[in-house]
């Protein structure tokens, strides 16, 4: 496999299967009568914005972190781009998170997709972003998954 080919599978699986779970799960969410969420497990690598691994390229930091213009369609260019990039070897220079570059761009792309789902479907509850382990992210997740409105 090429540096290309991986970077591929780790978008496949971890952006556009979660997009593909989301849309395919929503319309049997709606009709819940204790409400729904869609609730997303991320990493820290994914960050646009911080100290370490952000990425680097101010114009494309603006453009994902500009809630008002977040599309899908932007969000799959961008990752479009990304891979064009992997394939002809400019990825380096193109601002991209420096370490774990395909994992990072995959969950920057979930992280995106999901204010984005946010904003579409006009439900955006106040989150809190922490360090937990494994397991109690899982808990959490599955939590509020489950957990009626009245809860």
């Amino acid at each position: 496999e090429n540096a290309a080919e991986n970077a591929r599978k780790c978008i496949e699986t971890n952006y556009y299967g979660t997009k593909r779970m989301i849309e395919a799960m929503i319309p049997l969410m709606k009709p819940s009568a204790a409400g729904a969420r869609i609730v997303n497990v991320s990493s820290r690598l994914a960050r646009i914005n911080g100290k370490r691994n952000r990425i680097e390229n101010e114009e494309l930091r603006e453009k994902l972190c500009d809630e008002e213009s977040l599309s899908e369609e932007m969000i799959d260019e961008t990752i479009n781009s990304f891979l064009q990039q992997v394939e002809d070897g400019s990825w380096k220079t193109g601002g991209w998170p420096q370490t774990f570059t395909d994992y990072s761009v995959s969950k920057l792309a979930v992280n995106t997709y999901t204010r984005y789902m946010a904003r579409k479907l006009s439900e955006r509850p106040e989150g809190y972003a922490g360090s937990v382990t494994v397991e109690q992210g899982a808990d959490t997740g599955v939590w509020i998954a489950l957990v009626p409105d009245q809860a």
